[in-house]
């Protein structure tokens, strides 16, 4: 983990100073974006650029290093692109309020309503998703504030995903 700050210095070098945002990806498939820190401005350099965009992204929880990516996602500025955003459900409030009062006036210089992508938000802390072929279960899991682990089932191979977790793929 590279903690709740983006850095880049020598002692980091091997793996990079972004914080928390993993892409699994495969040929001629929709994304999985698990966690929307800041390695995500550098995932949307890598996608196409003329709006195709379409992905789901799992968010673990949202402290501000696992979310602090949103804005900088290039694909999220085309009319075309789709992001399927899920999180865990938040009490006395919603995922999309939440996300909302971090990305809007005086913290950031636009508001995220304005964005002309669809961004669906769905919240669950526990059950099943279907995403292309691979089966996607989410569990709550013990951390500060609501947090979900995520198990991505495709086949052979599987990944685990969770706060703190980091990622594990086996077969």
């Amino acid at each position: 983990m590279r903690g709740s700050t983006p850095c880049s210095c020598d002692s980091n070098r091997r793996y990079g100073g972004n914080t928390s945002c993993v892409a699994v990806e495969w040929p001629d498939r929709d994304p999985i974006l698990l966690d929307l820190g800041t390695g995500l401005r550098f995932f949307g350099l890598t996608q196409p650029t003329d709006g195709t965009f379409r992905g789901t992204a799992l968010v673990s929880h949202l402290h501000w290093d696992h979310v602090q990516g949103i804005p900088f996602f290039i694909p999220l500025l085309h009319q075309q692109a789709n992001l399927r955003l899920i999180g865990p459900p938040q009490p006395g409030s919603d995922l999309q309020s939440e996300i909302s009062s971090f990305i809007r006036p005086p913290l950031f210089p636009v508001d995220l309503s304005i964005l002309p992508c669809e961004i669906e938000f769905i919240e669950m802390s526990s059950g099943t998703i279907q995403h292309g072929s691979s089966t996607v279960t989410v569990a709550s899991i013990d951390h500060v504030g609501p947090t979900n682990g995520y198990r991505i089932d495709n086949g052979d191979a599987s990944v685990v995903f969770g706060a703190g977790a980091g990622a594990v793929a086996g077969g």
